[in-house]
Formats: C-alpha cells, sequence, structure tokens
C-alpha cells in the first residue's frame, strides 16, 4: 500500500477522523445496526449472521470508541469494518454492507446529528422566548421612546419593543420546525447513488432511525447539500435580528442613556478609569454573533461550484464550520438569556426620556384631522411648523399651547382651528398616546396583553412540539436496542 502523505494526513484526514468519531460515531454504529436488522427481515441475510454481526456492532456500539487515527485506513468507517473483522470475520462484515455505501450512510449520519442540533438550538430559543415575555408581563405599562433612524420617533412601551424581538424569534422556531421536517428524511437505501437489485425495504430503516420518511429519489438523497445550506440561512437569520437587540441594549447602557444596567457579572471595568462599567458580556456577544455568521457563511462557498454528486466530496469539509457556527450560536442565546434575567430597566428614566422632546406630537396631528376634519397632510404641517419654532426659541412641548397651533394654522396655512387647551394636553401626554393605540398590534396595554396571551401559547405549543421530537429521539434508539437485543437471542 502507497504511504499517505503526511500533509495529507495532518491537514485533512486526521482531523475529519477526529471530527467524525466526536460526533457522528454512535449515529454511525445506529445505522449499521438498523441497516443489518432490514436485511435480516428482507431475508437477504441468515438469521445466524444477522446475529452475529449484530452482537459485535452493538458491543462496539455501547463501549465507544477511542482509537486514534491510523493511517492505514482511509477513516472512521474502514478503521470500524477492519476491527469488526478481527471478531466476526472479513465475510460476515462484508454481508454487513450489502445495499450500504459510505455515501448514503455519510449523508443519513449528518442529518441525524443536526436534527438533534435543530432541536437543541429551538430549545435554547425557547427559553430566550420565555424570559423575554416575563419582562413582557413585568413591563405591560413601562413607557420607553422608540426610535426610527435612531431619532427620537414616537413614545411606546418597553413591553411592546419586547413583543417585536418574541415574535422574532417565534418565526425563527417556525422556519426551524420547517427545516427539521425536511432534515428528517431518509437517505439509507440510495446506496452509491443509483439504489440497489436486492429487495431492501427503506421504509422500515427509515422507521428505525427516527426519521419521517425515505427521500424518494436515490440521486438526490445522496447529492443533496441544501438543508446544511438551509440550517446556515436559518441561523443567520436569527443571530441578525439578536444583533439589533443587542446593539439596542447596549446603547441602553450608555451613561447618556442609563435606562439599562447589567449586574456586575456582566460587566468589567477599566484598567485607569475607575467609574467605568463597561457592557463587556453584551459586547463580546455582538462580536460572537459576527463569528457565527462568519463561519456559517462557509457552508456556502464549500457547497457551490462543486459537481451534483457523492455530498461526501464536501461534506466532511462543511461540517466544521457548520457546527462552529452553530455551537457559537447556540452560545450566544444562552448568555443573552442570562444578561435579560439578571439586568433591570429605569423604568423613571425611560418614563422621563420619553417626555422629553416631541416624541407625541403624532397624535397632535391626529387630533387635528380626528375631531375637526382638516387633511393629514394640512395637519402635518401645522404641527411641523409648531414644532420648529419650539426649537427656534429653546422651548419644548410643555411650553407649547393650542392657541399657538391655532395661530400657526390661520397665519401659515388659512386654516380655522380652534384645537383646544384640553385636546392639546392630552395629545401631548405620553401615557394617553400609548392608551389610545389600542388596535391590534398596538402598544395598549389592552393589546399588549393579547400579543402577550398568544406569545404563551405560541410557546407553549413549541415547548410541546420539541418534547415530542425529543422523545422520538429516545424512542427510536430505545426500539433499536430492544431489536437487536431480541434478533441476538433467537
Amino acid at each position: 500500500m502507497t504511504q499517505r502523505s503526511k500533509i495529507y494526513i495532518d491537514a485533512t484526514l486526521g482531523p475529519t477522523y477526529s471530527f467524525t468519531k466526536k460526533h457522528y460515531y454512535h449515529h454511525i454504529m445506529e445505522i449499521n445496526l438498523a441497516h443489518v436488522l432490514m436485511l435480516r427481515n428482507q431475508k437477504i441475510i441468515e438469521q445466524e449472521h444477522a446475529s452475529s454481526i449484530l452482537e459485535a456492532t452493538h458491543k462496539l456500539y455501547k463501549q465507544g470508541y477511542e482509537k486514534k487515527y491510523d493511517s492505514n485506513f482511509e477513516d472512521l468507517f474502514f478503521m470500524l469494518e477492519d476491527d469488526l473483522s478481527k471478531v466476526i470475520g472479513p465475510e460476515l462484515v462484508g454481508n454487513m454492507h450489502i445495499a450500504f455505501s459510505r455515501n448514503d450512510m455519510d449523508t443519513t449520519m449528518f442529518r441525524m446529528f443536526w436534527r438533534e442540533r435543530i432541536v437543541e438550538w429551538m430549545n435554547t430559543i425557547n427559553i430566550l422566548r420565555n424570559e423575554l415575555l416575563r419582562l413582557v408581563d413585568e413591563h405591560k405599562t413601562t413607557i420607553m421612546t422608540a426610535h426610527t433612524h435612531n431619532q427620537q420617533a414616537q413614545p411606546t412601551t418597553l413591553s411592546h419593543y419586547l413583543m417585536a424581538v418574541v415574535h422574532n424569534l417565534q418565526r425563527d422556531v417556525q422556519r426551524g420546525q420547517e427545516l427539521y421536517n425536511r432534515v428528517n428524511r431518509s437517505p439509507m437505501g440510495a446506496a452509491a447513488l443509483s439504489t440497489t437489485g436486492y429487495n431492501i425495504d427503506r421504509e422500515n430503516i427509515s422507521k428505525r432511525l427516527g426519521f419521517d420518511s425515505p427521500l424518494s429519489n436515490s440521486y438526490d438523497a445522496i447529492s443533496a447539500s441544501d438543508f446544511m445550506i438551509e440550517l446556515k440561512s436559518v441561523l443567520s437569520i436569527s443571530l441578525s435580528t439578536l444583533s439589533r437587540f443587542v446593539n439596542d441594549l447596549i446603547f441602553m447602557t450608555t451613561n447618556e442613556v442609563n435606562t439599562l444596567r447589567l449586574h456586575d457579572m456582566h460587566v468589567q471595568t477599566s484598567s485607569i478609569m475607575p467609574q467605568k462599567r463597561n457592557p463587556s458580556a453584551l459586547e463580546h456577544t455582538r462580536a460572537s454573533i459576527s463569528k457565527a455568521i462568519g463561519s456559517l457563511e462557509n457552508t456556502i462557498f464549500l457547497a457551490h461550484n462543486v459537481p451534483l454528486g457523492d455530498i461526501v466530496d464536501i461534506g466532511d469539509d462543511i461540517q466544521p464550520p457548520l457546527y462552529t457556527g452553530f455551537k457559537t450560536s447556540v452560545e450566544v442565546v444562552e448568555i443573552l438569556t442570562e444578561i435579560l434575567h439578571h439586568c433591570t430597566f429605569n423604568k423613571e428614566l425611560l418614563l422621563e426620556n420619553a417626555q422629553k422632546g416631541f416624541a407625541t406630537v403624532t397624535e397632535i396631528s391626529d387630533v387635528i384631522v380626528r375631531n375637526y376634519s382638516i387633511p393629514f397632510r394640512s395637519a402635518h404641517g401645522i404641527v411641523s411648523t409648531f414644532v420648529k419654532d419650539l426649537v427656534k426659541e429653546g422651548l419644548d412641548l410643555t411650553n407649547g399651547s393650542a392657541s399657538k397651533i391655532n395661530n400657526i394654522a390661520k397665519n401659515s396655512f388659512q386654516i380655522l382651528l380652534n384645537l383646544t387647551e384640553e385636546e392639546y394636553q392630552s395629545a401631548i401626554c405620553v401615557r394617553n398616546f400609548v392608551n389610545v393605540r389600542n388596535i391590534l398590534g398596538g402598544p395598549s396595554l389592552k393589546a399588549i396583553e393579547f400579543q402577550y396571551e398568544e406569545a404563551v401559547k405560541s410557546l407553549k405549543n413549541d415547548n410541546y412540539w420539541l418534547n415530542e421530537k425529543q422523545k422520538q429521539f429516545f424512542d427510536y434508539k430505545q426500539r433499536l436496542t430492544e431489536d437487536v437485543v431480541s434478533c441476538i437471542k433467537k
């Protein structure tokens, strides 16, 4: 046998072996066990041979595999085959791989691994959703200023803002569920790419491995990489939303804003400035989001511009960056959940900031339109001129008046307006601004309570879905073991 290149071993074969052994070993062994059970059921191999193969394979499955890479073999697949051959002989091991290829095995183990990781990720997202809903419930009437273009926009509530994040995460989980359903299809039985002449039962092995069904085209089964790219996309979309949320939280911790205070465990001080409370946990979370997206982006670069053939061509190379991106994504959600659990929002300062400036003037325009049938664009112009005049005079809304607005309407727009002082004071009140926005999706208490209740129901349903999937993982493994033990005893 020609000696393999040491550079090739150190750079590719060794690391790939280690990664595969760490993450996919048990899936490989489960595939082997399920395949032999299927061959036995189809009478492709004899009961006696199946029993011997299953006994040796199951023993190896339970004890694990600690061997270091042996360069005499291409990969873990052939090392396992050699070990089993020493126990039960090469002929039985060869029969074990009737209608079986590394091609369908590899993409099957990828799908088995990633369906578990998808559930793991969704579970962490749901924990974050639960934490956010706790804050929503606590801050249903906490007034704050919303910003657009990084400028003061309108008053809202902290719960209204946080519900926007909750809804984003809710859609992330929906995307995860849809992805799971596409991932949880079995490639086994596709063999190299065009199935086999043996009378195998693809439904049988699919069910034994906990899949919903077999993939219906064998070429697609061994060549598809879209499920990994879709995983990259689902994670990246979620990370993108979280990055915007983290950016807002960092803004709120600044001394000039000071509406969010992190727990001491999540801040660091300066080496020279004793007063500093740097929001380091949030800053590192922001950086971790960038690292995760960078790792995930490698997936599409690796998957494009290669032949539509065996996924093994690129599958081994995609896995490490995809896993790094996944692992960092989970860590981001976990630390953000912890930060939110221990932080405090300054309700008084949030309200005070909302009362400053001109955030409520939209309501003045709306009152003019609703109560006096003035066209909105005219009302907008009147109030815009009113704000500009106050700014020029160094004043704010508390120094304004209904009479000033009436004069501007008459002198600058030739409109007779009789806005009352009571109407003016009500319009500039931040609590009134929030309370009158009582329609579906709005920030009023009634609207928020409806959103909150719907979000709680959604989270409950999604947690139920996840529990069912985790139960399915446990059940298929248990059934597989029971069937193996039963076959060995026959």
